[in-house]
């Protein structure tokens, strides 16, 4: 699955990215992610640019994203795109996994899950990849959380 540049912008642009929506309590999140995974492939397998959320109750707020992009940026932030990229080339589809968070330092945590073509020849090696990837942000939250607890802890002796 490749796309030029300029067709991916203009794609995004003209808001033709199949949208897929998911919602779990906090507790029951990675019991969705086959679900979540397969409701998004179902869409790349189409050659369709595709972005599927998950998303939660929770506080401090978390949302995560499955996304098809030229390169390693939210969907978000496509002048971005178009500013390092060449708009003549032809480039790989590739998924990105991405966790936002105003608990995050930087508010977002980005990464690739692989390119179309291998995540759809490999579908169970993708699960592994994303099911490891999701532990790892819950678990950086729930650090987050509880270091803050115990800050608040401290605060109130």
């Amino acid at each position: 699955m490749q796309r030029n540049v300029q067709a991916f912008i203009d794609e995004v642009t003209a808001e033709k990215v199949e949208q897929v929506t998911l919602q779990a309590s906090y507790d029951q999140l990675t019991s969705k992610l086959q679900v979540w995974l397969d409701s998004f492939l179902a869409v790349v397998a189409n050659d369709q640019l595709a972005q599927a959320e998950l998303t939660t109750d929770h506080e401090p707020a978390i949302s995560f994203r499955l996304e098809t992009s030229v390169i390693n940026l939210p969907l978000a932030n496509l002048t971005e795109i178009g500013k390092v990229t060449m708009a003549e080339d032809e480039m790989p589809i590739n998924l990105y996994m991405i966790a936002e968070s105003e608990a995050f330092r930087s508010g977002l945590r980005i990464d690739e899950l692989g390119s179309a073509e291998d995540v759809l020849a490999d579908q169970a090696g993708a699960l592994k990849v994303l099911t490891t990837w999701f532990d790892a942000q819950l678990d950086r939250l729930d650090t987050i959380m509880a270091a803050g607890d115990e800050s608040d802890t401290e605060n109130k002796d």
